[in-house]
């Protein structure tokens, strides 16, 4: 089978590797910043991808990409994510294939398509991380495709949102007048001007890599600062039922063949998302 595999130097290459067995048709797999993060570091023979629709027995699935143990100690106070097993990955060899190894998953609704499909799992990283954001008027930080899933995921719950980027072409929604009582940050380095943002006893939920935190302006405005990261199956599968009703951007949808194409606009801010076809 044809797949994306980084090379010695960690660069992705089209290639031929074995087809796992059992295996599964990848249809579609999107482009996440956490790939990009993996590029000239990961090593030699990885294949990236984890935002993957699948064919199975005849669905078509969101693959599981972690999953938690669901007993120990962390996974019973909420933080899944931290779990020991949870590094273990789902998708193999990486969503990038032509096929991976039989997984398990949520069914995509029939009226999302599949390269909508992929965004189950970021949703469900967006849905599991609003859990801890408290209601009410809420800043995003950060306008690019996970800011987006936010903004659109807070006005479904009933927030009344505003959002600021560094890029004012890409605002989707109108700058708080004034201090607010809580702000997601998704701009990585955005932690500084997401903080700046809040009022007093106010509240960061960190989704992005911050950057040095001033953590006297913590102490003295009294500041809660929450982490989240990734999504567990649970998620995924609510992320399954809303994402038909959600206002999202349009994918850029490209062959496998044209990932050194995707993968500059991505980087330069030209897509919001890109998502990949074998």
């Amino acid at each position: 089978m044809r797949a994306l595999v980084l090379d010695a130097y960690g660069q992705p290459r089209l290639s031929d590797l074995p087809a796992p067995e059992p295996s599964v048709e990848v249809l579609a797999c999107g482009l996440c910043g956490s790939d990009l993060e993996k590029i000239g570091v990961a090593p030699e023979g990885t294949v990236l991808g984890h935002e993957v629709v699948a064919r199975v027995d005849g669905r078509r699935l969101a693959l599981v990409h972690h999953r938690p143990c669901g007993e120990c100690a962390r996974c019973r106070a909420g933080h899944e994510s931290t779990c020991e097993r949870f590094a273990e990955p789902t998708i193999v060899p990486g969503g990038f294939a032509e096929r991976v190894a039989l997984a398990d998953g949520v069914e995509v609704p029939t009226a999302v398509d599949d390269a909508h499909g992929t965004y189950v799992v970021p949703l469900a990283c967006v849905l599991r991380s609003l859990e801890l954001v408290p209601r009410g008027r809420v800043l995003v930080v950060g306008c690019g495709f996970v800011g987006r899933l936010f903004v659109a995921a807070l006005l479904e719950r009933g927030d009344e949102v505003f959002a600021v980027d560094a890029r004012p072409e890409r605002v989707c929604a109108a700058a708080p007048e004034g201090p607010v009582p809580v702000a997601v940050l998704c701009a990585p380095g955005g932690g500084a001007a997401a903080l700046g943002h809040l009022e007093p006893g106010g509240t960061l939920l960190v989704f992005a890599p911050g950057g040095a935190v001033d953590l006297d302006r913590v102490y003295r405005r009294e500041l809660t600062l929450r982490g989240s990261r990734s999504a567990t199956p649970s998620a995924m599968q609510a992320a399954a039922e809303v994402l038909p009703g959600l206002d999202l951007p349009e994918p850029l949808v490209l062959p496998l063949d044209r990932f050194d194409e995707g993968l500059a606009l991505y980087r330069r801010g030209e897509a919001l998302k890109v998502v990949f076809t074998p």
